[in-house]
């Protein structure tokens, strides 16, 4: 496996997909600060009440393959750590600091530039583009309206049940749907964007679930996620999802520059009479 800085970020990721008992020994490894001494498997399995056998499924569930290959990265994480983070004091600044740490490194490995090009070029062929999102993801949707207007996009931001079944009922097939949700189950967002796509429209979906929905829309694009990122425990959920737009951003405004850069220049800076 990729070897990650932060290797609390690794176990959290895989929480959900543990049984109890193996939950109990990764909240474990996530609250204690854990020297070598205190890492041998038979003390562990003392101190849990548990088998060494259950270490190593453990283990195997964070992606590693075996228990010992696990507390090797878990010592050269913490190493990590406090190298790069030798000025900072509190535990709770050093967490909220590994959490951007991970997402950057989980958003590095996922973009795919042959992607966030077509999807550009979907914006710029567009008619009219809709952006869809509730809560934080409604957040973004506000702000990449903002800033594609700015660049000439007839575009709206969407952020209700009732104005997303309206729009649909508007769609027309030159037209295009950006759906941001984190979790991938926001219902009233997943569902709108598939009757967006049953209605002929273009769709886009920005979550980290989107390996499962590669097939049920025009693109899906994949984001990093940290543990319960979505309900912003220590971080905004935001984060993610502005990283990679930025960089669509980018791919779009190279489309035809000259013009929207004049468009954005009259847009804030208009002409004095």
């Amino acid at each position: 496996m990729t070897k990650s800085a932060n290797i609390i970020a690794t176990i959290e990721k895989h929480m959900l997909a543990m049984t109890e008992v193996e939950a109990r020994i990764a909240q474990y490894f996530i609250d204690q600060a854990l020297i070598a001494d205190d890492l041998s498997s038979q003390h562990v399995a003392e101190e849990l009440h548990v088998s060494q056998a259950t270490l190593t499924r453990f283990s195997k569930k964070c992606g590693f393959q075996g228990y010992r290959a696990f507390v090797f990265e878990y010592l050269n994480s913490r190493e990590s750590v406090e190298q790069s983070f030798q000025q900072v004091q509190s535990p709770l600044t050093k967490r909220v600091l590994l959490d951007y740490e991970d997402i950057t490194r989980q958003s590095h490995q996922l973009i795919d530039e042959d992607q966030l090009q077509r999807i550009a070029q979907l914006i710029e062929d567009a008619d009219r583009v809709y952006f869809f999102g509730q809560g934080s993801s409604g957040l973004v949707a506000r702000e990449m309206k903002l800033r594609l207007m700015r660049l000439g996009v007839i575009c709206e931001a969407l952020t209700e049940q009732d104005s997303f079944t309206w729009t649909i009922s508007i769609l027309e097939p030159n037209c295009l749907v950006i759906g941001f949700s984190l979790s991938g189950q926001t219902a009233t967002v997943m569902n709108s964007l598939k009757a967006a796509q049953d209605k002929g429209a273009k769709t886009v979906l920005f979550s980290s679930r989107a390996a499962y929905y590669h097939d049920e829309f025009t693109e899906a694009v994949p984001l990093a996620a940290v543990r319960q990122l979505d309900y912003g425990k220590r971080i905004s959920p935001q984060f993610p999802m502005l990283f990679l737009l930025d960089i669509l951003y980018a791919f779009f405004l190279e489309i035809n520059r000259e013009k929207k850069e004049a468009i954005f220049n009259d847009y804030t800076f208009p002409p004095k009479n």
